[in-house]
């Protein structure tokens, strides 16, 4: 972090040096910044995701869901949805969209504790009112 700092000061100096538009670069980079921060978000079925090395990973399974009741655990990653592949927090909700709530899905996850990956069927609440 600390050679990130120096690096922007010289490069601060060079382009006031220069006369480079230094507005522009700097809008460049928080743009850059903005395209790495991992997208965090929850699912409907109890679970907290977020962007990891080009998978979906569990941040947080919320006691008392369909998730932590089909033994989702933090760290696992999720591969597929309904066996279609799943890179990153965006294209897991596009699935996740299309998906019937009332009906179980299919997860493929890969658990970094044990090497291991497997299927979990996440089934919905079930409704006891009527």
């Amino acid at each position: 972090m600390e050679l990130i700092k120096i690096f922007l000061g010289i490069l601060l100096v060079i382009c006031l040096i220069l006369n480079i538009n230094f507005k522009a670069i700097r809008d460049f980079y928080e743009e850059q910044n903005t395209l790495h921060e991992s997208i965090e978000a929850s699912s409907p079925f109890g679970l907290y995701v977020k962007d990891y090395k080009g998978k979906v990973k569990i941040v947080d399974v919320l006691k008392y869901t369909p998730a932590m009741n089909a033994g989702l655990e933090p760290g696992d990653r999720i591969l597929k949805v309904n066996d279609i592949q799943v890179k990153d927090v965006k294209a897991f909700f596009e699935v996740m969209e299309s998906v019937r709530i009332e009906r179980p899905v299919k997860l493929l996850v890969y658990r970094v504790d044990s090497c291991s990956t497997f299927s979990v069927e996440i089934r919905p609440f079930e409704r006891i009112c009527k």
